[in-house]
């Protein structure tokens, strides 16, 4: 017979396994509320690997839906009482987390320096830590992301294609996660001017996310406004349209009205209306 205590513990990982699985599928306000009910079945006691674990998926659940500053709050928590929790090369590994996540809220916010400041931390803790190649290309394409931000676009490609292969080894050329590197790549493209060879990643990409994804999952969303505006800037307004529409309509069902994303598109359909109004 299981004591309370092995009782209780066989419940919070249930509930975190319910809500990895929820976020997963895009559900984030039911994973903030089973990581939240998982944290308080811990109890008083703390913090344990379980609790800073914990604080960690709240965090990259709080980002997707906006809410950045419980997001930094959360991952810097765990940060604080790391050394308390970890050691050695787990502790390593967890940091490397910890600062790879940050390094993506932070370009979510546009703090690119700052993002790409994180990144680098987290690459150099991944290689002492000597977790696998993936884990590494993950912190890559982190870095990547936020030295597109800043406009460093030879070398953000170079980290994608670094990483690339890593990603097709391990997951494939048809999953999410690659297809997460491609859409990368994609924006490099558009933005140093090769709109033709951007749009076929971005198709590429957006057909994969609709494939694993669904159709209504809010990453497939942030591909969709992608896409458009990739189709706006080719001055093709019906398609940039009927992309931003789509996309809005999944996040708005998704997060609601409010959400940064949805407040994006929004403004991206209002200057597609004006262009196309000038055109006329």
């Amino acid at each position: 017979m299981r004591s309370g205590t092995q009782q209780a513990t066989i419940a919070v990982a249930v509930l975190q396994r319910r809500a990895i699985c929820e976020s997963a599928h895009g559900n984030y306000h039911t994973a903030q509320q089973l990581f939240g009910a998982a944290l308080r079945g811990l109890g008083p006691r703390g913090p344990t690997r379980r609790h800073l674990l914990l604080w960690n998926e709240l965090g990259m659940v709080c980002k997707y839906l906006g809410k950045f500053d419980a997001a930094q709050g959360f991952y810097l928590r765990a940060l604080r009482h790391a050394g308390r929790c970890f050691q050695g090369l787990d502790l390593d590994s967890f940091l490397a987390d910890i600062y790879h996540n940050l390094g993506g809220l932070n370009h979510s916010r546009r703090r690119f320096a700052r993002g790409a400041q994180f990144a680098r931390k987290g690459i150099a803790l991944r290689r002492k830590s000597a977790r696998g190649a993936l884990p590494l290309a993950s912190d890559l394409v982190a870095l990547a992301a936020n030295l597109d931000g800043l406009r460093r676009f030879r070398q953000s490609e170079r980290l994608y294609r670094q990483a690339l292969p890593a990603y097709r080894r391990y997951y494939g050329s048809v999953h999410p996660e690659t297809s997460l590197i491609l859409r990368n790549l994609a924006a490099v493209y558009q933005r140093t001017g090769r709109l033709r060879q951007a749009e076929s990643l971005y198709r590429t990409a957006l057909r994969i996310r609709r494939r694993k994804l669904g159709e209504h999952h809010p990453d497939t969303a942030f591909f969709l406004n992608n896409l458009g505006t990739l189709l706006l800037a080719q001055q093709d307004f019906h398609a940039a349209s009927s992309c931003f529409r789509e996309a809005l309509e999944i996040l708005q069902s998704s997060f609601g009205r409010r959400h940064y994303a949805a407040v994006v598109i929004s403004r991206n359909l209002q200057a597609l209306k004006l262009l196309a109004e000038r055109k006329k």
